[in-house]
């Protein structure tokens, strides 16, 4: 069931994402498993596909398959979250988390540097995709659930997150310049105070990017889509949840 209860049916893939209705990826996952000659879906096959793209993304904790796999309910430390919607903001190629940017000995040479000397990096997504679902993250901000992490005067695209119990709370964004992730939780995993990722996750984000932004060229998003069609997901009739 979506958060607020219920089922709210056919809708664009944007409106989906930016106003975080549970039940679309879920059906999304299950759509992604194929049919054996029976006409039964094997569900794992969608959510195997998933787990790739998350290793293709750069993750390294250990996620677990589960039935509620496609709303985020897996273990992930903020670093890998960060990670992951790096790539997006890198324009499809992934990031690996560095330290230094540069080391320098004794004289003052520079005898490393990371973007000279640090390992290249694939690209794993197209530009299509990038630029797609940066569009999409975008209205999260501007429309969704994070409106409490507009930035003035720069384009950002992210996501929020809530957790059962309000466990969890998270905001990830990105702009051309800068991605950040938020996590609000209590160290003995007991819930909060109904915090959800649209609240302080979101609004602390917006503190620390409107100041990393102050005083710099900004870069505008990769590959952003101005004009995509859009995606109306409407399962199967025949298709039914067995999670």
């Amino acid at each position: 069931k979506n958060y607020s209860g219920g089922y709210a049916g056919a809708m664009t893939l944007t409106t989906a994402l930016a106003k975080s209705y549970n039940t679309i990826p879920v059906w999304m996952s299950l759509e992604m498993s194929p049919r054996d000659s029976n006409g039964e879906r094997s569900y794992r096959a969608g959510r195997s596909k998933i787990l790739a793209m998350c290793k293709q993304l750069g993750l390294v904790s250990d996620i677990k398959d589960t039935p509620s796999l496609p709303i985020g309910a897996a273990d992930v430390t903020v670093m890998d979250m960060t990670t992951g919607y790096a790539v997006f903001a890198n324009g499809g190629k992934r990031v690996s988390p560095f330290a230094a940017i540069e080391v320098r000995n004794s004289n003052g040479d520079i005898i490393w540097r990371e973007d000279r000397d640090g390992p290249r990096q694939p690209q794993v997504l197209s530009n299509q995709v990038v630029g797609d679902l940066t569009y999409m993250m975008t209205k999260v901000i501007e429309e969704g659930t994070a409106r409490r992490a507009i930035l003035e005067g720069v384009k950002a695209a992210g996501k929020t997150g809530t957790t059962n119990a309000y466990r969890d709370a998270w905001f990830v964004g990105y702009t051309g310049n800068y991605v950040a992730g938020v996590w609000f939780g209590n160290d003995d995993n007991s819930a909060t105070n109904n915090m959800t990722g649209g609240t302080l996750p979101a609004m602390v984000w917006r503190e620390i990017m409107s100041y990393a932004h102050q005083g710099i060229e900004i870069t505008p998003l990769p590959h952003l889509s101005r004009d995509i069609e859009p995606a109306i997901f409407s399962p199967s009739a025949t298709a039914a949840i067995q999670i």
